[in-house]
């Protein structure tokens, strides 16, 4: 079975993609799953990205909001990660 990678560093998790979110520990909903690093960083040590509300209603799925998020979040900094 294929695992779920982490959305933050994109290793490989332990979690299958059909391992339901109630049975994972680090799966975050409207953005995907954490690995245990990630997510025990995370809880100390977590920035923020505000995102419109509409977007949880307007993309169909988790895969699109994820992406969508991510894209969002590459586009606002990608002039500070280009210094």
């Amino acid at each position: 079975m294929a695992k779920d990678t982490c959305i933050l560093c994109g290793i490989e998790t332990v979690y299958d993609f059909e391992t339901h979110i109630d049975n994972r520990i680090g799966y975050i909903e409207g953005a995907g799953q954490l690995c245990s690093d990630c997510f025990k960083e995370g809880t100390t040590n977590r920035n923020l990205v505000t995102i419109p509300e509409n977007w949880i209603t307007k993309f169909s799925n988790n895969f699109e909001l994820g992406k969508r998020v991510r894209t969002h979040y590459w586009d606002t900094h990608s002039k500070d990660k280009i210094k």
